[in-house]
């Protein structure tokens, strides 16, 4: 049957999620098991259930539900071979109840926390992990002036673009699709490996991809599609920060936006409104083409390349491509369309990256345009911040855009909705915390706290379908809760989701919760320069395998070219992943306000894996692509205790910066 796909450097693409790069799978039953030749093995312990089934969510992995066979020792399982080809969201269900597996992977899609998988598509490696250069991811905060917001953007740089801090490059804005955010061109797209793939081919040039959440919310708005004024952010304040903040260069010729269904249309939006401003379209499955049809057809400006493409099962855009093509192709713009085998997925959007990037970017060079637009400083709403510190986590930056649903209107056409939601966990001010889960036709739910000693309570189910609780005398700080839904652990999709580390069990997804903690203010988001996350994927010397680990930048490295800084490294606990310190930590809001109070000094910090080393050591990767100042006296390393919790994680974390190279 061939082997099972675990990681290897050559498919850790196939496994990484959004919570793990490379997941510690200790039991010997996972959730999932993908081999070579496409047979996939689902499974579930469920002692008490008496039917537990798997269901897609459309495309090639339908919502049919398929169910899973008891084995006799209180799991259930189901071997199904030939399974379709490429990445699948999913859900489980325990006796006709949804839930999602923590141990399985994870992602963000259709608007909540989502249990997906990969099947590799055979001959299909272009966005496999390989040896070549890596690119760098970097999380940048930006703040919008639509709505008063702190988001955040992922922005890919390519090898070597840190080195020669004089060499500028053109840039893509590349939007997301309905129910995703700025996480999935990344976690589900495999954009950077993409790129790097290419690239490293000579298949395209080099260039900056810059990925933001098209949901910018305008207060009170009606329900729409098309939320908020996602253009005007654009314009306004993502494109003069990007060009502020990284090595882009200026001008239409050195712009081209692109975008995957509602992204496409989006993107076909500011193209049009702005023909001065972008050289190139990309439309992948485009929802909306009335844009793209008045490109074509009026006497403006027109872009010198436009892309479309769909899957083969996507007749109806199809056509209506076809005919918007037909027209284009009279003007002198290069227009091309692509149709794939498959349907609205990544499967198709994928290999849409693949091809488009290559024709980005092809014509003479020109000159730039001498100024970018003024990347204006905002002052944030402290509640806000606060709101959004209290959600923040890798899933979602900012909570906000959770709460639209795709629907249509009464006309039948596509129509967003902001219902009235329920939040997960509801903090009172008394320490006290409220717990709500909807699981329509469940028997029983129950919480259980993480603490000191483990707290479990049992929901009620107050109005139909609608669980509730309440524990009270908590502490302040961090806590981690899991839901059980009929003797089955479930992670709630409206509560922050987190990696957590189980000394012997291995690691898997788990929910938490904060309660603010008066006198420590350190891990909140606050009104102060940001510093920059960056994702490096580096050789580890100890199995030659490709590990990943994040790089903090204080606020103005970008800006201080000649400036070098001592380095800190953090590990996480032997169980846990290398993202646990920025989102359970919270350390690069930590360091931004220590620095911006004074009382800490300027340097970069590494959060890897826990490792046997007992001395501080960086990957060679690292060193070179960071102005870090030579000498082991300018190196240090913070290894996490065993056991201890998070509240007290951060309150020693904040003192080990403070002292840390004094």
């Amino acid at each position: 049957m061939g082997g099972f796909f675990m990681g290897t450097e050559l498919n850790q693409a196939l496994v990484q999620q959004a919570l793990s790069f490379a997941p510690e799978i200790t039991e010997e039953r996972q959730a999932v098991k993908v081999w070579e030749d496409g047979t996939v093995e689902f499974y579930l312990y469920a002692p008490t259930a008496e039917t537990v089934e798997v269901a897609g969510v459309g495309g090639y992995f339908d919502a049919a539900p398929l169910a899973l066979l008891p084995d006799g020792n209180g799991g259930f399982y189901r071997k199904i071979e030939n399974f379709p080809r490429g990445m699948h969201y999913y859900h489980w269900f325990v006796d006709g109840v949804k839930l999602f597996h923590p141990k399985a992977g994870f992602s963000y899609g259709c608007f909540e926390t989502i249990n997906t998988f990969e099947v590799p598509e055979r001959g299909a490696e272009f966005y496999y992990l390989k040896e070549v250069p890596h690119g760098t991811v970097h999380l940048a905060k930006y703040a919008s002036g639509v709505n008063g917001h702190l988001k955040e953007c992922y922005v890919y740089t390519p090898y070597g673009s840190q080195k020669d801090p004089s060499r500028r490059y053109p840039v893509l804005y590349l939007q997301h699709g309905v129910g995703e955010n700025e996480t999935g061109w990344i976690w589900q797209g495999k954009l950077n490996y993409i790129m790097d793939n290419l690239i490293a081919e000579h298949k395209c040039r080099e260039m900056i991809v810059v990925m933001s959440c098209d949901y910018a919310f305008i207060e009170g708005e009606e329900a729409v599609f098309f939320p908020g004024d996602f253009d005007r952010e654009l314009m306004e304040d993502l494109i003069p920060y990007v060009e502020t903040h990284f090595p882009v260069k200026r001008g239409r010729n050195y712009r081209a936006l692109a975008g995957l269904s509602l992204g496409s249309a989006l993107a076909a939006r500011s193209v049009c409104r702005h023909r001065d401003k972008f050289s190139a379209l990309g439309m992948f499955s485009g929802v909306s083409l009335y844009d793209a049809e008045r490109i074509c057809t009026d006497e403006a400006e027109k872009p010198d390349v436009v892309f479309f493409s769909c899957g083969s099962r996507e007749e109806e855009i199809s056509r209506g491509i076809e005919d918007i093509c037909k027209k284009m192709r009279e003007s002198e713009t290069l227009c091309v369309k692509k149709v794939y085998e498959g349907y609205h997925e990544w499967h198709v959007w994928r290999k849409s990256l693949r091809d488009f990037v290559p024709l980005l970017f092809c014509g003479a060079e020109t000159v730039e345009e001498t100024a970018s637009a003024c990347c204006m400083e905002r002052r944030l709403d402290e509640k806000q911040l606060s709101v959004q510190s209290m959600e923040e986590q890798m899933l979602f930056f900012d909570p906000v855009h959770r709460q639209i649903r795709f629907e249509t209107d009464a006309q039948g056409r596509p129509a967003g909705k902001y219902p009235k939601t329920i939040p997960g966990v509801k903090v009172c001010s008394d320490g006290t915390a409220e717990f709500y889960l909807e699981a329509p036709g469940a028997a029983r739910v129950d919480v259980r706290l993480k603490e000191k000693h483990e707290i479990l309570a049992a929901l009620t189910e107050q109005q139909p379908g609608i669980w509730r609780g309440k524990i009270g005398g908590l502490s302040a700080g961090y806590h981690e809760v899991h839901f059980i839904v009929n003797g089955v652990e479930t992670i709630h999709p409206e509560v922050p989701a987190g990696y957590a580390g189980y000394n012997g069990q291995g690691s898997f997804a788990c929910n938490y919760f904060e309660i603010p903690e008066p006198e420590f203010c350190y891990p909140q988001l606050a009104n102060v320069p940001h510093g920059m996350l960056h994702m490096e994927w580096y050789r580890e010397e100890e199995n030659g395998g490709y590990r990943l680990c994040y790089v903090y930048t204080p606020a103005g490295y970008e800006k201080h070219a000649k400036q070098r800084y001592p380095v800190l490294i953090v590990e996480s606990f032997r169980w846990e992943s290398e993202c646990v310190w920025i989102h359970q930590g919270k350390i690069a809001n930590m360091a931004d306000r220590l620095i911006a109070e004074g009382k800490m000094t300027e340097m970069i910090l590494v959060m890897q894996k826990c490792s046997k080393r007992k001395e501080a050591r960086i990957p060679e990767e690292i060193i070179q692509k960071y102005r870090v100042i030579p000498g082991e006296e300018h190196r240090a390393m913070i290894k996490a205790q065993d056991g201890s919790d998070w509240t007290s994680r951060r309150h020693q974390l904040a003192e080990q910066l403070k002292n840390s190279f004094r």
